[in-house]
């Protein structure tokens, strides 16, 4: 295997590219690379050099706070670019624990309990979750679904009842869980 070379400029903590990419440096990565002075790095120097760096960037946005697999992905491509080293990087990440996507879908489901099923399996399906995960995590959560829109319905207030049904079926519950949540008030409210 023929080793690439790649030319680089290297100003203060910046790594500028032959494709005008500018890659920002800590004083770490310059010490543990050894880039004082270098203006080529082979493959396996350079593929370190980024890997770290999308590590780097990775480790502070999970910081900050949780992210599906795909939504971090995103992030670190548009961030940073090398679509095929930021695989890895997520990859390694997901494999250390550090990301999940059926705790964060878990987590977010409990945190947006006014957001009914359909809702919820149209984000989680955005946010790439696979579809097995998805029907888990809303099975988990059916047999709430009637108690949530009870809620959202006395929440509503005095609305006319087709203006609640309509703002509750915006949220993504099911029409027929709609109907059994309203025959259900109607029975509370006869005895």
């Amino acid at each position: 295997m023929r080793i690439q070379v790649k030319t680089v400029t290297i100003k203060g903590n910046k790594l500028f590219l032959e494709n005008d990419k500018i890659i920002y440096l800590t004083k770490e990565m310059i010490a543990k690379f050894d880039l004082n002075g270098k203006t080529c790095l082979d493959d396996e120097t350079f593929y370190s050099l980024i890997y770290f760096r999308i590590k780097l960037s990775a480790y502070n946005m999970l910081a900050k706070r949780d992210y599906f697999k795909k939504e971090l992905k995103n992030k670190l491509i548009e961030k940073i670019g090398f679509a095929d080293i930021v695989e890895d990087v997520v990859e390694d990440f997901e494999e250390k624990g550090y990301l999940d996507d059926y705790e964060k879908a878990k987590s977010y489901a409990s945190q947006h309990s006014n957001y009914g099923a359909k809702k919820l399996s149209f984000i989680f399906y955005q946010m790439g979750v696979d579809r097995e995960t998805i029907s888990e995590i809303l099975e988990d959560d059916k047999d709430n679904q009637i108690e949530k829109i009870k809620q959202l319905w006395f929440k509503l207030g005095n609305k006319e009842k087709q203006k609640k049904i309509e703002s509750i079926l915006r949220k993504g519950f099911l029409y027929g869980d709609i109907k059994k949540a309203i025959s259900s008030i109607e029975e509370e409210e006869e005895e």
